[in-house]
């Protein structure tokens, strides 16, 4: 197993279990600071935090099955990035500083970033 592919099955395990964890209990959401008021926004939690995220895994497993992992490792870096890019923007521009979510999330979005983009690149 290359380190590539192993970054995409690490990716992919990562993806499915958070799309599997809001899909099974939507109520994790709250410790993002975010809430809903009415019975579909928890099924919305559970479709774009829950679904796409193993719907995500299950197509970064599909690319490596396809002997396409750099491409694979590539969104994964591309989606990686843009996320951590706007936590960075989104947090000067909302004032989440402070939020125990944005505290823990950002270094290891930066983290996440930096060995995605090592092991693509080498």
């Amino acid at each position: 197993m290359t380190a590539i592919e192993l970054g995409v099955y690490a990716a992919a395990i990562y993806f499915a279990g958070f799309g599997l964890g809001f899909i099974v209990r939507p109520a994790f959401v709250h410790q993002f600071g975010l809430s809903w008021d009415a019975p579909a926004g928890k099924t919305e939690v559970r479709c774009y935090y829950g679904a796409v995220s193993v719907a995500l895994s299950a197509f970064l497993l599909h690319l490596v099955h396809e002997h396409l992992a750099r491409e694979a490792l590539t969104g994964v870096l591309f989606l990686a990035a843009a996320v951590l890019t706007v936590r960075i923007v989104g947090t000067i521009v909302d004032g989440g500083w402070n939020h125990s979510y944005t505290r823990m999330a950002l270094p290891v979005e930066t983290a996440f970033v930096i060995a995605l983009a090592i092991v693509r690149f080498r």
